[in-house]
């Protein structure tokens, strides 16, 4: 048999170097999730695949959801092992190197979450687990596996507890891949959106879902609502105008940047008392505006 001549072999090389490298770590980012980020107030998008299709990856088909989606129980922290796969001191996707955190007490980060559904599912995740979107599970590019985290939707106050098992977005300026369960859960609308990612601690019990955000938010917290969120200002000004015809309360536009990316959030309030709030509430309801409570700096 004759040798390969070296050329070839350093590309066969290469070539079981990189397959390796593949089966340990994913690397799903192919798939170009850039959505704009324009995040309308409101309900968060119905369990159907049309909601969903951000690049090449998309939700279930309707008639593939199961039943009772919408209800299922948020993971309760808890402590477990460090998976024995997805937790080097270290590593290089896309010649970009991430340093895997030791513990995930007191992470708190602000950007933009994406998600990720039909194209992996049953795929292996980083922790050797099968991913499963419709599980309340996320990536993340460096808390240990598992962790467990809050993660808020800044446009519309939703928030769901999600246990993470996964690595990535490998994607410039995100932080965070929810599946698609989790997605649903906080109304991420067009692939991407703002969001709060808060670790907690194994034995927190995070409060029902079924509470109401406004009568279990302080005095100080509850104290303003918002009815949207923008990329786009003149959308807040329009909104912010449409609302000013029912005189319930000072408005205004709140302009931020999360990650590079322009954030303006249309904001009523203060208001003197949470029955105040309430009241308001009820009203821009009952006229078709969907809000919800928002804390100020």
């Amino acid at each position: 048999m004759r040798p390969l001549p070296q050329p070839a072999l350093l590309a066969l090389l290469l070539a079981l170097l990189s397959a390796g490298c593949a089966s340990r770590l994913p690397e799903r980012e192919d798939e170009a999730r850039a959505a704009p980020v324009v995040v309308p107030a409101g309900p968060g998008a119905p369990l159907e695949s049309g909601a969903f299709k951000p690049g090449k990856d998309s939700g279930p088909a309707p008639h593939e959801i199961p039943p009772g989606l919408d209800r299922l129980p948020e993971p309760v922290p808890r402590p477990e092992p460090k998976s024995a796969s997805g937790n080097p001191k270290s590593y290089v996707v896309f010649g970009k190197r991430y340093h895997v955190l030791d513990s995930a007490r007191g992470y708190r980060e602000v950007g933009i979450a994406s998600w990720y559904g039909k194209k992996f599912h049953g795929r292996r995740t980083s922790s050797g687990e099968a991913y499963d979107m419709y599980a309340l599970s996320a990536a993340h590019k460096t808390l240990p596996l598992p962790s467990y985290v809050r993660v808020t939707h800044l446009a519309n106050g939703k928030s769901v507890v999600v246990r993470v098992n996964d690595r990535g977005p490998f994607h410039d300026g995100r932080i965070i891949d929810l599946s698609y369960a989790a997605a649903t859960r906080i109304g991420l609308q067009g692939g991407t959106g703002p969001v709060e990612v808060e670790a907690l601690d194994p034995g927190a019990v995070p409060p029902p879902r079924s509470v109401d955000p406004v009568l279990a938010a302080t005095p100080e917290a509850a104290r303003y609502l918002q009815a949207g969120a923008f990329s786009d200002p003149i959308a807040a000004v329009s909104l912010r105008e449409d609302l000013q015809r029912l005189d319930l309360a000072s408005i205004t536009i709140h302009s931020d940047q999360i990650d590079g990316l322009p954030v303006h959030r249309v904001v009523l309030g203060p208001f003197a008392s949470q029955e105040a709030l309430l009241a308001a509430r009820s009203r821009l309801e009952a006229a078709g505006h969907s809000v919800n409570p928002a804390v100020l700096p």
